[in-house]
């Protein structure tokens, strides 16, 4: 059952509230504007601190965010769109993925 709870406050501290809840974000935003739009291999590699062979891996899948079309770059926006979106697969099937091992 939902419980409804009535909250009262100034709108000051509404603003409160409200820049620190946004400051929390800018900071998770902020490390990717130092990011070019497209990183190299090289560059992929040590953001996802993975090794050689995962990265080798990750280029093989056909939804991994690579542009070929002037070397083989990865988008910067769409990896973290994919990040966040096979984390959310993970997080919905971590439980049938746990019966099965």
């Amino acid at each position: 059952m939902e419980q409804t709870i009535l909250i009262t406050m100034t709108a000051e501290d509404l603003r409160n509230i409200i820049s620190e809840e946004v400051a929390k974000v800018a900071e998770r935003i902020e490390p990717r504007r130092d990011l070019p739009h497209f990183l190299t291999r090289e560059e992929t590699k040590e953001l996802l601190r993975i090794s050689e062979t995962k990265m080798c891996e990750l280029m093989g899948r056909k939804d991994f965010p690579v542009c070929r079309e002037f070397g083989v770059k990865i988008y910067t926006d769409e990896l973290f769109k994919w990040i966040r979106f096979n984390a959310k697969w993970l997080d919905q099937n971590r439980k049938s993925i746990r019966s099965v091992s």
